[in-house]
């Protein structure tokens, strides 16, 4: 195996070639997701009559359209629980489970445990914390969309019910800064196209996200943020239960993506971007990876581990933005080529971002150490084109 030595100033940081990692989930400072339901694929695609913003979405430059995504089973609740927690739970229909508050492990308790923040935002939610099984009226707030209401507690791997708030208190576009690591939004029965007839039906719920979430998906295309626009199963007529699923933010790579996607990969691939551990079936998944201008490639450290680093974009060309899961204060950032010889180094480094400039260096693969005080903080690779 090729060894590749790097003086960093406070110690010899050993590369070896072979623990380089492919490119991994980009770390993002906020995560919306907005679950509607039970419609197919065919039905969404291409109906710019029907759902002209949805379909917006296939050509604009920071947005992944997948076209072979699919939900796990039927009907709604087990796929909301499927992708909250990688496990239905042992709930195979919409009634209000007997036995929670569960202990297993999920997504926001996961992101609890990291120091990170999880609320769940659902339209028509008569109070915060509410068990209720439905409010609102016949097209108001059902339970069975809000996943985390089977976690609420105090016990092993549940949450406060201060995580189930109205939707009301979503933040405003002034305020999109003050929210939390990951959201989920839930619209009332009829936002999300889940009663009336299409094309009505479909009509409305295009409307509800054009009207209430696209001024956040406009705000995370320049805040390092991330809007995933997801349909929990399709309308159980076609037999394939493929669905619609959209990633768009700042680092997304626009395109149409023909990868299969489903519920446990979307559930892995943000527990990766967070560093949590993983939940049910998505220990077995691999994240989505190849629709991110920039991601937290690195140079593993000997026991596997990596920290999160990001830099934006990369590679890059004549500047890159790099920004850190913790505060920096005092910091170093050295910039090494392929042959180990220091070629850049920063000092005094402070905050969570600072500017990486190409300065008169060539194109090729730099490795960097950030270092503060005695201590690794981050190591990895950059690409300059």
């Amino acid at each position: 195996m090729k060894r590749t030595t790097l003086l960093t100033g406070f110690g010899i940081l050993i590369a070896y070639s072979g623990l380089v990692n492919a490119q991994t989930v980009p770390v993002h400072d906020h995560v919306v997701v907005v679950m509607m339901e039970n419609r197919n694929y065919d039905e969404l695609y291409k109906d710019v009559t029907d759902a002209p913003y949805i379909n917006s979405w296939t050509s604009d430059a920071n947005a992944a359209w997948f076209t072979n995504s699919f939900a796990i089973e039927h009907p709604s609740q087990p796929n909301y629980l499927d992708l909250f927690s990688g496990n239905n739970q042992g709930n195979t229909s919409d009634a209000l489970p007997t036995n929670y508050p569960y202990t297993t492990a999920n997504l926001g308790a996961e992101l609890i445990a990291k120091g990170k923040t999880f609320t769940g935002f659902s339209e028509n939610l008569g109070s915060v914390g509410s068990q209720a099984a439905t409010a609102g009226g016949t097209n108001g707030y059902a339970r069975k969309h809000a996943p985390w209401t089977n976690w609420l507690g105090a016990g092993t791997n549940q949450m406060p019910i201060t995580v189930h708030q109205i939707y009301t208190s979503f933040p405003t576009s002034a305020n999109y800064s003050t929210l939390p690591t990951v959201a989920f939004v839930i619209p009332n029965l009829l936002d999300d196209m889940h009663n009336g007839t299409a094309p009505t039906s479909i009509v409305t719920g295009d409307t509800w996200l054009k009207n209430n979430i696209d001024a956040y998906a406009q705000w995370a295309k320049t805040h390092n943020s991330l809007l995933i626009i997801q349909w929990d199963e399709d309308d159980n007529l076609g037999g394939t239960n493929q669905i619609v699923t959209i990633f768009i933010g700042q680092n997304v790579k626009g395109a149409l993506y023909s990868e299969k996607v489903t519920h446990y990969r979307i559930l892995r691939t943000l527990e990766d971007m967070y560093g949590t551990g993983y939940a049910g079936a998505s220990s077995t998944e691999v994240p989505i990876t190849d629709i991110w201008k920039s991601s937290t490639t690195g140079i593993a450290s000997e026991n596997g581990a990596e920290q999160h680093l990001v830099v934006m974009p990369n590679p890059f060309n004549n500047q890159a933005l790099i920004r850190v899961d913790q505060n920096l204060q005092a910091a170093e950032f050295r910039l090494y080529n392929s042959l180990g010889e220091e070629v850049q180094c920063m000092r005094n480094l402070n905050g969570t971002q600072f500017t990486l400039n190409r300065a008169e260096l060539k194109s090729g693969i730099y490795f960097y150490a950030l270092n503060q005080g005695p201590g690794l903080v981050s190591r990895g690779k950059v690409m300059i084109e």
